[in-house]
Parts: structure tokens; C-alpha cells; sequence
């Protein structure tokens, strides 16, 4: 029997669940209606924070917001008084440009203008869309850097669980919506419709991990079907290039024509690094970075090791090595950075 963990055990015991925060997503919802329109998105916005970036921590937050957890949680259920509403509404605020200010810069390339309008799509229009593309190329980095620049609370990032089935797939968007995921699969279901509406977009990451690999087992991939059509939420899904060309020309094919038949925006990424692309990445680091610079990242974006994902790690260890001598990164940097991670060393002070 294919085991789609409708009892609730998925073929195994579940795992207990760490949560901090005291109160739940419906009461938090119901809370804030108490509130004006604006102040409700400032507090959603930090629940998403609380529970994305937080991992639903009360000492995280009170540290993050600097106020006792005991006020938070009176704002954040609707029971508090308009000072104290007030001085946790200023202190997100705060944290938020914040957050802003530290996050790291995402690189402007034709590449990721095509992410972002998809996204922008989805978003505008509750529509479902795709972006495919090869592994390293900056996909998963922009739909993070999007969804948190486009509130925390309604822009709901999940990356699919590997060969999911419907219920691990369920409890991952629970967790990621800040829901108890310690139920019963059918009432973990009907929590999560009720959490969802078409001011949410889903962001599923690793989406291909939906698809499943025989004729059985399409619960999970249902499950994003019913959610769009019923909630009205945006769904965009981000695949690795095979899983799309899967749904198109596989077995299946047949099966997935009214689900392909929603996609209503679709992005398909080369699979050879751009120029421009590497450029951008390499100005994060560097303003005006120089030719010889820009051909080495250049070579080591098209190598098969990671693209554009190891090409900003070998950066951020360049530019390290640079600071360490007051000066600007140069292609030596980057080249001792490359040869250090192709060796697997570690830092002198890790050993």
C-alpha cells in the first residue's frame, strides 16, 4: 500500500515539534482585526519574521523588538493597549529597516529581472507560475531576497521536502505558515486552507521533489493544485530543468496537462552562465571590477561546481582576504579563494 501518511504517521512516528511562541496563527489573526489596516501589516509582517528568520523563538523576538516577550505576545494577540501597540509598532519598524540594511544586496541581472517578474506576476494576478533553470543560478537566492522584501507574513517560502508525500509536503507548509504541524494530516489540511488566501503567495522551492516518480502517490502535487484553485493564493513553483521537461514529455504527461495548463507565467533559464550575470555578482563585491577579474569569475561561473551559488562563496572569501590587508579584492584573491575551497581546506584558526 502506498503509505501517503493520511493517519497522520506518514510510515513513521512523528517527531516532536520545538515551539517557543505561546499563541497560534488563528489567534494571532483573529487578534489583530482589533487593529487598523496598517498596523496589521506591520504585525504581519513580523509574524512571518517571528516564524521564518526566528524559528519562533520568544527570547529571539524580545532581543529582536527589545521588549519584554509578555508585551509582544499581548500585541500579537490583540489585547494591547494603544501605547504599549504603539512602541512594539515603532520597534518593528526598526527592525525592519534594519533587516533591510543588512541583507545582503541581490545582484540585478537579466536572470534575476526574470525571477522577480515572475514573482511580481504571481503576486499581482494570484496566478501559478514556473521558473526552471539549472542548479547555481540564483534562483532559490532571489525567492528569498523576494519574499522578504515583500512582507514576511503573506509571502510564504517553502522548500519541498525530497520525494515528498502529501503529508510531509502538509506539515512543511504548516511550518512555514507558523501552524502546529503535530495532527492529523486531514485536520493539518483543513488548518492550512483556512491560513491561505489570495493575499499569500506559496513560493515552493524544489518543486520537482512534488512530482511523483510512477503513477502513484500524486497527493502532494494535488495538494498545490487545490490550494491555488480553492485558497486563490499565488503559487510559484521553482524547478531544477528536468522536472519541468518531465511534466511535459515523460510518462505522466497526460496527467500533469491540466496542471500545466494553469502556469501562467514561465521563466526558463539558460543553462550557460551570462557574462552580465557575472558581472553583477562580481560588483557586489567590487564597484567597477576590473577585466581580469570579471574573465576569471567568468571561468569559474561555468564550471559544473556550483555555478553562481560557489562563485559568491569563493567572492565572500575573497573579499575576506582582501579586508584582512586593507585593500580592495583583486583576481589573486579570487583565485586563492577557488583553490582553497577546490582543496577542501579549512582556515587555519578551524583546524
Amino acid at each position: 500500500m502506498d503509505n501517503d501518511g493520511r493517519d497522520g504517521t506518514d510510515g513513521a512516528a512523528a517527531l516532536p515539534e520545538k515551539r517557543d511562541v505561546n499563541f497560534g496563527f488563528h489567534q494571532f489573526t483573529e487578534g489583530v482585526t482589533r487593529y487598523a489596516s496598517g498596523e496589521r501589516e506591520q504585525l504581519e509582517w513580523f509574524w512571518g519574521y517571528l516564524i521564518d528568520e526566528l524559528k519562533q523563538s520568544r527570547e529571539a523576538a524580545a532581543d529582536a523588538l527589545k521588549m519584554e516577550w509578555s508585551e509582544i505576545y499581548q500585541v500579537m494577540t490583540g489585547a494591547a493597549k494603544p501605547e504599549l501597540l504603539e512602541g512594539c509598532l515603532e520597534a518593528i519598524a526598526r527592525l525592519r529597516k534594519l533587516e533591510a540594511a543588512n541583507r545582503t544586496r541581490l545582484a540585478e541581472t537579466s536572470v534575476t529581472r526574470h525571477i522577480v517578474e515572475a514573482l511580481n506576476y504571481a503576486k499581482e494576478f494570484c496566478a501559478m507560475v514556473s521558473i526552471t533553470g539549472p542548479t547555481g543560478r540564483s534562483k532559490t537566492f532571489t525567492a528569498k531576497h523576494w519574499a522578504r522584501e515583500n512582507n514576511h507574513g503573506r509571502s510564504i517560502y517553502v522548500r519541498c521536502p525530497s520525494a515528498a508525500t502529501r503529508r510531509s509536503f502538509v506539515t512543511a507548509l504548516c511550518r512555514a505558515r507558523g501552524l502546529n504541524a503535530q495532527k492529523k494530516t486531514t485536520e493539518l489540511e483543513d488548518r492550512l486552507f483556512r491560513a491561505i488566501t489570495a493575499r499569500n503567495v506559496l513560493i515552493l522551492d524544489e518543486a520537482g521533489h512534488l512530482l511523483p516518480r510512477s503513477g502513484r502517490g500524486t497527493g502532494a502535487i494535488e495538494l498545490v493544485r487545490d490550494l491555488h484553485d480553492i485558497c486563490g493564493c499565488a503559487v510559484a513553483l521553482i524547478f531544477t530543468d528536468v522536472y519541468l521537461d518531465d511534466m511535459r514529455n515523460g510518462a505522466m504527461a497526460d496527467y500533469y496537462e491540466q496542471f500545466r495548463g494553469r502556469l501562467k507565467y514561465e521563466v526558463s533559464i539558460p543553462p550557460l552562465v551570462r557574462k552580465d550575470e557575472v558581472k553583477a555578482a562580481v560588483s557586489v563585491f567590487r564597484k567597477s571590477p576590473p577585466e581580469k577579474l570579471l574573465d576569471f569569475a567568468l571561468r569559474l561561473a561555468r564550471e559544473r561546481d556550483g555555478r553562481l551559488r560557489t562563485l559568491f562563496e569563493d567572492l565572500q572569501r575573497a573579499k575576506e582576504f582582501a579586508q584582512a590587508e586593507g585593500r580592495e579584492m583583486n583576481v589573486e584573491d579570487l583565485k586563492v579563494a577557488s583553490d582553497w575551497r577546490k582543496s577542501g581546506k579549512t582556515y587555519a584558526d578551524e583546524e
